[in-house]
């Protein structure tokens, strides 16, 4: 019996122990909510906790180092740059720091998108700028905001073959890009039907009866009246495992403001008022198209292109969206110019339209997975008419004197060639990191060639007086060091 106390009275003893240490343990802690990986939309995406919407961020860190380009990427042929002497800076850097948001869910009329992009830049001598690349919803087949424009064709060598230098010849948003509002038609098989209207997109509008050349290696000063509405457009687009292609039509509305002096005005009214007439208006036109075909019996990974764009009145989609009139210097007193615009009139006149075209082809090869070639070409022609030629308002003008002046009964044909030739090289050492180097050569083709012309304005140092127009080109160099930290 006593025994049988003295287990009893152990046993309590441990069982009181045991829960005296149970008290002292910590509470279990509640579920971890882990974010969860979201597969409906490819890669990268995850759920934001406590919704239904999936959400990607992604973005890169970009180091652009130039010889003979601004740090925007456009080589040295036009403004202060085109003057090429001691004033002209032929080294340029810039460094970006990229962000993007791609939100995205399910409704009852199909994905609802939303997508934010932002660059953070720091160009030569410290120029820092904040911009918002991308910003904009889909849904239900439309597009609200500001993006890339369904107006753009394939083809071109900064979409197709990621081109360092920025695109002075094509219609390509794909950079910066555009508002817009569009509805797209998925027709299956991957063809698209597009529809839309983006920010007015233009060149100069030239009252020639003013003096608005400012210098060689400017744009005139133009008279384009106000913006009425978007710049309407229709799209069909074809994306297939053969490769892509595409082809817009864009109609461009021309309107100026009044006119500056008589005949346009009558007498005793103040000039560049409601007192005075305007040109009529104008519809300009243009048409692009555009395709990259892949070559897998060439390489793995190797594609060839090319593209055309033809227009009226709308000199930035038919090749010149980033175009400038040139004006570049060369040696023993020379200088390559031409100056392109939508249209031009006089006072009391009608609008004559400029007519420019382009086109352009490449190919890429990879010698190995991580490593292409590209080479690629483009021609752009900007032409005046015979009576604009004719007319000289160009250079001698009965109302005032433009920068440029030629001799009397001399040609004054503000019209040019613009062409280019140009290889980028591509090294990936992992996925996501480029390293590129690529080469440009830039040419221009004067409607001066040959003549003897005056200039009464500066352009850098190069000073006042007769100078002799001849063809002449200019060669640049671009590195860039690229990291992605998610894959697009």
């Amino acid at each position: 019996m006593t025994m049988m106390k003295s287990v009893l009275l152990s046993s309590a003893s441990m069982l009181m122990a045991m829960s005296a240490q149970a008290a002292d343990l910590p509470m279990k802690a509640k579920p971890v909510e882990y974010v969860k990986i979201c597969s409906l939309y490819g890669e990268g995406f995850y759920y934001i906790p406590g919704t239904d919407i999936c959400l990607k961020i992604g973005g890169y860190v970009r180091a652009d180092y130039g010889w003979n380009a601004t740090g925007g990427g456009q080589p040295h042929y036009t403004g202060a740059n085109g003057a090429q002497d001691r004033t002209v800076n032929p080294s340029s850097s810039r460094h970006r720091a990229h962000f993007n948001f791609d939100s995205r869910s399910q409704t009852a009329y199909g994905v609802l998108r939303t997508y934010v992009a932002v660059n953070i830049e720091n160009r030569d001598l410290n120029s820092v700028t904040v911009s918002p690349q991308r910003a904009f919803i889909q849904w239900a087949g439309f597009t609200f905001g500001h993006t890339r424009s369904y107006s753009d064709v394939p083809g071109t060598p900064e979409d197709t073959y990621k081109s360092l230098f920025q695109a002075q010849t094509a219609s390509d948003t794909a950079p910066n890009g555009t508002n817009q509002i569009a509805y797209t038609w998925e027709l299956g098989n991957g063809m698209t039907l597009n529809i839309g209207a983006d920010e007015r997109r233009t060149k100069a509008l030239a009252n020639l009866s003013t003096a608005n050349i400012i210098a060689v290696g400017s744009n005139p000063g133009t008279a384009f009246g106000p913006y009425q509405h978007p710049t309407p457009y229709v799209n069909f687009a074809v994306n297939q495992a053969w490769g892509k292609f595409g082809v817009s039509a864009i109609f461009n509305k021309v309107n100026a403001t009044y006119y500056t002096a008589a005949p346009g005005c009558p007498a005793g009214s103040q000039a560049g008022t409601t007192q005075c007439g305007f040109p009529d208006d104008k519809w300009g036109w243009a048409v692009l198209s555009g395709i990259d075909i892949k070559a897998p019996w060439t390489g793995p990974g190797d594609h060839f292109s090319g593209y055309f764009a033809y227009g009226v009145g709308a000199a930035a989609y038919a090749g010149g969206q980033n175009l400038s009139s040139p004006g570049l210097f060369g040696a023993n007193n020379t200088v390559a110019l031409g100056f392109i615009t939508d249209g031009v009139y006089l006072n009391g006149g009608q609008f004559d339209l400029t007519t420019t075209w382009t086109a352009g082809a490449g190919y890429e090869h990879f010698w190995l997975p991580n490593v292409s070639t590209a080479v690629y070409g483009t021609y752009t022609q900007v032409r005046y008419s015979d009576a604009v030629i004719n007319s000289g308002a160009f250079c001698n003008n009965a109302t005032t004197l433009q920068t440029v002046i030629v001799a009397a009964g001399a040609r004054c044909d503000p019209g040019f060639n613009f062409w280019t030739v140009g290889m980028v090289n591509n090294w990936y050492p992992v996925a996501g990191f480029r390293l590129a180097v690529e080469t440009l050569y830039t040419r221009i083709e004067s409607g001066f060639d040959g003549q003897t012309i005056t200039l009464n304005k500066t352009q850098g140092a190069r000073p006042t007086g007769a100078y002799t127009a001849k063809d002449d080109g200019i060669l640049s160099v671009m590195f860039r060091a690229q990291r992605n930290f998610v894959t697009e």
